[in-house]
């Protein structure tokens, strides 16, 4: 049973100590996606598991959310009770640094899903998890279009903002069904790393009422962030 939502960005500098002197570029986006995550774990809940992209679908029940990678020697346990193990993906990483963050007590799980993955997978993974009855938030950790600036990792695109807008109306208004259709072929062409994240939790989500409330839509860095958390 799925009790929320929650859905941020994959920025690793919202991590302060990751963006060091830029930090305070992304004070606002940082905040939005901490208060999408209490918001969405506000109703009770058992179980937090944090949905995003890597190379593989499979689930982590332990990990280690490292940002050496980016030049700091800093790590994060995606379970506190169960220290070490691999290295996560970056979206996994986000994900278990803002659950250390807003001070989750309880299990924690992570669901990478392959970047590569075809809908029925993404829609099966998606279907495992609303499956059972241990009541689960969700933390949903994917970025939008990469191609909002020069400054932006992938080229300037003209259809990125437009791209951006349409996840940004799904999620403001929580509609599973405009959150599964965002187009796997555009989201390719404005580098948008989020769909699978998305694809998978809108099936997740599917067929329930939801509570919505877009808290932030930015792209300080020419990527798309948006912060949402949706209840019940």
């Amino acid at each position: 049973m799925i009790t929320g939502a929650a859905f941020v960005p994959s920025a690793p500098m919202l991590v302060p100590v990751v963006a060091q002197g830029a930090a305070a570029d992304l004070d606002d986006i940082r905040a939005a996606s901490l208060d999408a995550v209490r918001r969405a774990l506000a109703a009770p809940a058992q179980r937090v598991v944090i949905v995003g992209a890597g190379t593989a679908t499979r689930t982590h029940s332990a990990g280690t959310a490292s940002f050496r990678g980016f030049g700091v020697p800093y790590d994060v346990p995606l379970d506190p009770a169960a220290p070490g193990g691999d290295p996560l993906p970056l979206a996994l990483s986000v994900g278990a640094w803002l659950l250390a963050q807003v001070g989750w007590p309880g299990e924690r799980l992570a669901l990478e899903v392959a970047a590569t993955a075809d809908d029925d997978e993404l829609d099966d993974a998606g279907i495992a998890l609303a499956q059972g009855g241990i009541a689960t938030a969700l933390l949903v950790v994917a970025d939008g279009s990469a191609a909002r600036s020069e400054r932006a990792p992938a080229h300037l695109h003209p259809g990125a903002e437009a791209f951006d807008a349409s996840v940004a109306a799904a999620l403001s208004i929580g509609d599973p069904g405009l959150l599964a259709a965002i187009d796997r072929a555009v989201a390719r062409e404005v580098a948008a790393a989020g769909r699978p994240a998305w694809r998978t939790a809108a099936t997740a989500l599917h067929g329930l009422r939801w509570d919505a409330a877009l808290l932030a839509d930015t792209a300080p860095l020419g990527v798309g962030y948006v912060a949402a958390a949706w209840t019940r």
